[in-house]
């Protein structure tokens, strides 16, 4: 299983998602940092060493985030304990870093999302870098990384990065690598991956009143399918009052999502844009018959306007009303909402006086070996290396650093004890099915580079009430070409 989480990167990544209000007992809440400690003769991180090498610098970050989505305002670099297990985990790892190898993180912070891009194009271009690492969402990212900013850590000589190693997401990294080279980092480095990662919540209430299967329990089985959803978003669905299903009365919806969750459930059925071929390029796939087959019954679903709600079949994407659609969920008039992780750290869940639980996207069908998922490309955190940073191996020591501390020290408080046991205080089964849902996540290459914007294909095609075939056969020339482009910068920079 990947290994997924781990806050506040201190150097890294925001200490991010889980806004973990404590809803625990107090008993649950201890100390991760003395069991961690190594005796005198052994190395805080094996695959370092003992060493001083590296005693007084000072690892260099610049970040986006919201702070709304955090519980640490400063998580980088932050000073203060707020009580909060996570937080102090996050914490130790910073002391314990310096304590033990004389490194510090400095961090700054870039606020609103979008400016960061302006930010390293104009201090590279103009030798004003004073940064080591950039964290970001992946698509800001690649975008970033095809003019040429940041390292390929494949190629890095004299890295003291452990790629293979379990606090590292190689899953990921695999996904996210193109022509061989890989400019993004993600594993317990962070926890920002995590929180964007999709996901489906139900409505336990509802499943009770009308006597439907445990979801959970058809998780476990492998029949949590998008037949068996459709089947329960049907069985609930219905109008109170006037005979018109509603996103302002009464009605109850089997269903409430945005047009993206299209691309989304199609992702579940394990049915990516794209497959990479043996010289690790991306191949448009839309067209062939399994897809299609995914995208026509995730279609027949979105377009069922009697059980599914979409965003935009009632407000404009950025309508300041259109919030009222996925709401049903938090008020219990709808039984499945689509969304990423980190909604239940948000004051529409926590406000919500309903009981839910969490589930992967359904399968295609009983014969889709795995669950699967992808990320919200926007905001899956990763971290890159500037291709100017003066000192490489420092870097990729401290990154090591970070990782693996992470592993060993913050995840746990933030998967297994704040995200299992105090988000789902009254869901017994929401440990395995995290662990599902996070073994099995996919990311889409072609959509963090968003050639020839792919990443509105399916919308495109669900409001134009076309079909896949012909689509793609109009787009492919030009995603083609976008791709290619792509990878002539690459080439032209040396990358």
């Amino acid at each position: 299983m990947k290994r997924i989480f781990c806050l506040l990167l201190a150097a890294l990544m925001l200490v991010s998602a889980v806004v973990l209000c404590a809803c625990g007992d107090e008993e649950e809440e201890s100390s991760v940092v003395t069991d961690e400690k190594p005796k005198e003769d052994e190395a805080l991180v094996p695959t370092l060493g003992k060493t001083d090498v590296h005693k007084g610098k000072a690892l260099r970050v610049l970040s986006s985030y919201e702070e709304g989505i955090m519980f640490c305002k400063e998580p980088f670099g932050a000073t203060e304990t707020n009580s909060e297990p996570v937080n102090e985990a996050c914490l130790d790892r910073l002391t314990m870093l310096e304590q033990e190898y004389g490194i510090k993180v400095e961090a700054e912070f870039i606020d609103p999302w979008g400016t960061i891009l302006d930010r390293v194009e104009q201090d590279y271009l103009t030798g004003t870098t004073s940064y080591d690492i950039v964290s970001t969402g992946l698509m800001d990212l690649a975008n970033l990384a095809a003019q040429g900013f940041f390292l390929d850590v494949n190629s890095i000589e004299n890295s003291n990065l452990h790629l293979n190693e379990s606090w590292w997401d190689s899953v990921s990294h695999k996904d996210m690598s193109i022509a061989g080279k890989l400019f993004f980092l993600t594993g317990d480095l962070l926890v920002m991956d995590d929180e964007y990662t999709t996901c489906m919540f139900y409505n336990k209430g509802l499943v009770n009143d009308y006597r439907l299967d445990n979801p959970s329990d058809l998780v476990l089985q492998g029949t949590w399918t998008l037949d068996k959803m459709y089947e329960m978003a049907q069985t609930v669905a219905h109008d109170e009052d006037d005979g018109v299903m509603s996103v302002t009365g009464d009605d109850v919806w089997g269903i409430v999502c945005v047009l993206f969750d299209t691309y989304k459930l199609v992702m579940g059925a394990d049915a990516p844009q794209v497959v990479k071929n043996d010289q690790d390029l991306p191949e448009l796939k839309m067209d062939a018959e399994y897809n299609i087959k995914a995208f026509e019954k995730v279609k027949e679903i979105m377009k069922d306007k009697t059980v599914t709600a979409v965003r935009e079949d009632y407000y404009a994407w950025d309508n300041p009303d259109a919030s009222i659609v996925v709401n049903q969920f938090y008020d219990g008039k709808a039984l499945f909402m689509m969304n990423v992780v980190s909604a239940v750290n948000s004051t529409e869940m926590r406000e919500a006086n309903i009981s839910y639980g969490i589930l992967p996207m359904p399968k295609f069908d009983e014969n889709q070996e795995n669950y699967a998922t992808t990320n919200d490309p926007y905001r899956f955190y990763c971290v890159s290396i500037m291709q100017n940073t003066p000192d490489v191996e420092f870097v990729t020591f401290a990154l090591e650093a970070m990782a693996y501390l992470g592993e060993k020290m913050v995840t746990p408080e933030y998967y297994d004890r704040t995200l299992k046991y105090k988000r789902f205080p009254d869901d017994t089964d929401s440990p395995e099915i995290l662990d599902i849902l996070f073994s099995n996540r996919l990311i889409d290459i072609s959509v963090a580079y968003n050639w020839d914007d792919c990443i509105q294909y399916y919308n495109n095609i669900m409001f134009g009430n076309g079909d896949v075939v012909s689509y793609v056969e109009g787009k492919r020339s030009a995603f083609e070409a976008a791709m290619q482009l792509t990878l002539d910068d690459f080439a032209g920079l040396g990358i």
